[in-house]
């Protein structure tokens, strides 16, 4: 499992929760793909219009491939979302430390 986790600066944050969120417009055009797991949105609470976005993939093939095939609809979503924040960073494509350690001999 990988995840893609970015931060915002927002400018709307009921716009930019509708967008981003767990069921939000991303979350639905992601669903389509296989080896999406979900996403998490999570609001900073010690800065006010600060996020994190979760992406979840089975992969980062799965995640590549997914990007690949959508290119054009993915780069129109990025298009028709980005007034909903001032500034995105993606932090990285991170793994868990704690995947099933059955296979470690």
């Amino acid at each position: 499992m990988i995840a893609l986790v970015f931060s915002y600066d927002v400018r709307d944050a009921g716009a930019f929760e509708r967008a981003y969120g767990p069921n939000g417009d991303w979350a639905r055009f992601f669903r389509s793909g296989r080896g999406y797991i979900g996403t998490e949105l999570l609001r900073d609470v010690e800065t006010p219009g600060r996020y994190l976005v979760v992406d979840r993939w089975e992969s980062a093939e799965a995640y590549n491939a997914f990007a690949s095939d959508h290119r054009e609809e993915y780069m129109r979503r990025v298009d028709d979302t980005r007034f909903h924040y001032d500034q995105e960073l993606r932090l990285g494509t991170f793994v868990s430390v704690w995947e099933d350690d059955s296979t470690e001999g």
